[in-house]
């Protein structure tokens, strides 16, 4: 590469990276839980039917206040603050509906007149007690806005669907301010929209977080690398580069940054330097031989670069096999990954040829003493390992045992709220409301006649749907129950009077039909819609229950196929547990099921890489021992922690596989190398550990600071990829040290040696 071709490259990098400013802001930053449910699963499909059937999808919507007074809730000041609230939501223009007990009406009938009265007589304190002794016997109010111990009370409204962000933070802000403003005892909010901002202001400060971190430790490797301060500017420059360009081509996608693609800078950033150091490490190696500056470039691109794009490949496949999930989220992770891995290498390789050519020769190549140091310490590490290659043998041997153990002790398991930070007040917030009301995790039950002739409007079924309903509450601790036995209900109370004796099902098929068009002809009639298809073919029950795990959900889940395999009453009807919150959860089986698919590929173009190096089969072996021990131990590792299998941490192992590679395929091409002069195997192995140890150790370093910054995140899942692939890099280091030219000279042909 002469002179002008080099400089044609920079001006090349410098164009395209001026240009990726352009889309760079237009970059935004975005949570969306629905953008988690697996494409194309059946349960997602059935889903999107019911939602569309029930226009359920408003109930994601939510916006849950719990009001708590200490004195209860018929004080008088309380409920004229409770109600000044109610009004103030209700005007807000993106806010389609609210329930509150300080405007809802009894709604009876006395004759043939429709008569209606407060709930609550808020400006007359005299009828407080009866108030209140008909509050708490109702059900239809005591179950659902009312606290047990009657101090606090809700108010539940439903937003507009897609509100931009500017949009949620006016709302949330002006009813918060509105709250603040009143002074209640406490109070807590509770919203989708209000979860959805918290994780995006996390994203971004996450995201400034890993960068300052990953700089700071990147310019320490620098600096010790190359002695000089002014040699940490340009690799620092080319790693900025790069991640520009990843972040100005997800942009160009249409794509955002997101909980996982907030992780790409500390990873790029350590990658990136992972082709620094090899490619710097051989070229001061080189010019120490007395090599000029040209040819000790052209040599070291020569030998090393095969192997760097090697490395870039494999890192970045591990990162595609992600793609095999049908969790977008994750698969565009795996896609915008490897595009930046590889955007990165092709940064390196033109503009560090420049740098090298245009600068004059690294003052490190001239101190002699650190390489008689290096030397120094990677010899005795080899004699020790060839002196005790029993020892080190039986050693891992039983390490593997000990972590298969521990291994097989994780479980699948997860629940959205663990992944808010705990320092955050929304997590007071859901406590609040999962002590005093319901709970949080949103509960949907789907019933299907199976006989087209029957319906749902047969006195008869509803009697075994409430059966069911009753199950549910009792012994299933669903709470919040809405179904359209319950406008029937409603209807059957209001007909009869108003008294609470009465909230029954109507007693005949008469009534009820004469119920049914009476609600259709009322504010309700949107309601029975909601709950009920016109032809009463199917039914929605939705109710709440607490913030429960996979783990402590599929016992409920157990139960209700029991029960519906057991009662010869329900036979009538199929049933289908659905909803945002069972999707959720079929999100970590799903990325748990393409575990073992995903390492299975990573696993195979390695092998591929391996033997496309040296032409032998025992080498695939060679190649496979060290870089899969270290997933093995990391599995021990979260056995013995108690870390689950969820959505982020069952990704971590084809990750791994993928970087843990980049030191293994860096000693073949240089034991390649070192055998196509002709050397014996010991001789080449060991020349091959002295020359490809330092970069090693260095490289590992280096990666470790860049997923370590991932420990400072106030996300769960990113600590523990953060702390999982860290200690999976470290015990590839040792394994690359130790067991692969123990491997190499143990199974590599005599005649080779």
């Amino acid at each position: 590469m002469n002179e002008n071709r080099t400089r044609a490259g920079v001006v090349l990098l410098l164009l395209i990276t001026l240009l990726s400013f352009i889309p760079l802001r237009s970059l935004k930053f975005e949570f969306n839980i629905e953008k988690l449910f697996p494409a194309g699963d059946p349960e997602l499909t059935f889903f999107k039917e019911f939602q569309e059937q029930f226009n359920s999808q408003i109930d994601d919507e939510f916006i849950f206040i719990g009001l708590r007074n200490k004195s209860g809730i018929f004080d008088r000041s309380f409920l004229e603050k409770t109600d000044s609230l109610s009004k103030y939501i209700s005007r807000q223009n993106n806010i389609l509906k609210i329930y509150s007990l300080t405007s809802a009406n009894l709604i009876y009938l006395q004759g043939d007149d429709i008569n209606a009265r407060p709930l609550i007589h808020i400006d007359n304190p005299a009828l407080y007690s009866t108030d209140s002794a008909y509050l708490f016997q109702a059900k239809e109010y005591r179950d659902l806005l009312v606290s047990q111990d009657g101090k606090s009370i809700a108010i539940a409204a439903f937003n507009k669907q897609n509100l931009t962000d500017g949009q949620k933070d006016i709302l949330l802000d002006s009813i918060q301010g509105k709250i603040d403003q009143l002074g209640f005892d406490e109070s807590h909010l509770t919203a989708k929209i209000r979860v959805e901002r918290v994780y995006i202001k996390e994203i971004q400060k996450n995201l400034k977080k890993y960068l300052i971190l990953a700089f700071v430790f990147i310019c320490l490797a620098l600096y010790i690398l190359f002695k000089s301060i002014r040699a940490i500017f340009f690799p620092l420059l080319l790693i900025v580069v790069s991640i520009i360009w990843t972040f100005s081509f997800i942009s160009l996608t249409g794509n955002s940054i997101d909980i996982l693609s907030s992780l790409l800078p500390p990873i790029l950033a350590a990658i990136c330097m992972s082709d620094i150091i090899h490619i710097s490490t051989h070229y001061i190696e080189l010019l120490r031989t007395g090599l000029s500056k040209k040819e000790a470039l052209k040599k070291a691109y020569k030998e090393i670069g095969l192997a760097t794009f090697f490395t870039c490949c494999a890192i970045a496949i591990g990162f595609i096999t992600l793609g095999i999930t049908d969790v977008i989220p994750v698969r565009n992770f795996g896609f915008f990954a490897a595009t930046g891995i590889l955007m990165g290498f092709v940064v390196t390789m033109i503009a560090l040829y420049a740098f090298f050519t245009f600068s004059p020769i690294p003052k490190v190549t001239f101190e002699k003493q650190a390489g008689n140091i290096w030397n120094r310490i990677l010899a005795f590490f080899f004699k020790t390992v060839l002196k005790n290659r029993m020892t080190v043998s039986i050693f891992f041997l039983i390490l593997t045992g000990v972590s298969v153990f521990y291994a097989t002790r994780i479980e699948i398991n997860s629940s959205l709220l663990q992944e808010i930070p705990r320092k955050s007040p929304v997590l007071d917030d859901f406590k609040f409301m999962e002590t005093d009301f319901a709970g949080t995790r949103p509960f949907e039950l789907a019933l299907t006649m199976r006989d087209k002739g029957e319906s749902f409007f047969d006195i008869e079924v509803m009697q075994k749907v409430e059966k069911v309903e009753r199950f549910l509450k009792d012994s299933c601790g669903v709470g919040y129950i809405i179904s359209p036995l319950s406008l029937f209900r409603g209807a059957n109370k209001a007909f009869a009077g108003g008294d609470n004796i009465n909230y029954v099902l109507p007693r005949s098929q008469q009534e009820v039909s004469r119920y049914y068009e009476s609600i259709l002809q009322t504010e309700f009639a949107d309601e029975m819609q909601h709950y009920m298809t016109a032809d009463g073919s199917r039914l929605r029950i939705s109710g709440r229950l607490p913030n429960l795990s996979i783990k402590e959900f599929k016992p409920i889940k157990e139960k209700i196929d029991r029960y519906f395999a057991k009662q010869s009453g329900v036979a009538a009807f199929s049933y289908k547990i659905t909803g945002s919150a069972q999707l959720l959860d079929k999100i970590t089986y799903t990325l748990t099921k393409n575990l073992l698919s995903g390492i299975f590929f990573d696993a195979l173009i390695i092998c591929v890489i391996a033997f496309f190096l040296l032409r032998k089969w025992m080498i695939v072996l060679i190649v496979l021992i060290p870089n899969l021990l270290p997933l093995i131990f990391m599995a021990g590792l979260m056995g013995y922690m108690g870390i689950n299998l969820k959505a982020d941490t069952s990704v971590i192992f084809a990750i791994a596989l993928g970087l843990a590679v980049d030191d293994t395929i860096h000693f073949i091409s240089r034991l390649r190398l070192e055998l196509s002069k002709g050397l014996s195997l010991p001789y080449a192995v060991k020349r091959t550990y002295m020359s490809t140890g330092k970069a090693i150790i260095i490289t590992t370093l280096v990666l470790l600071s860049g997923f370590l910054t991932l420990l400072s995140s106030s996300f769960g899942g990113a600590f523990y990829i953060g702390l999982l692939i860290s200690f999976s890099l470290f015990c590839a280091m040792i394994l690359e040290l130790t067991i692969t030219p123990l491997l190499v000279l143990a199974f590599l042909p005599k005649k080779k040696r």
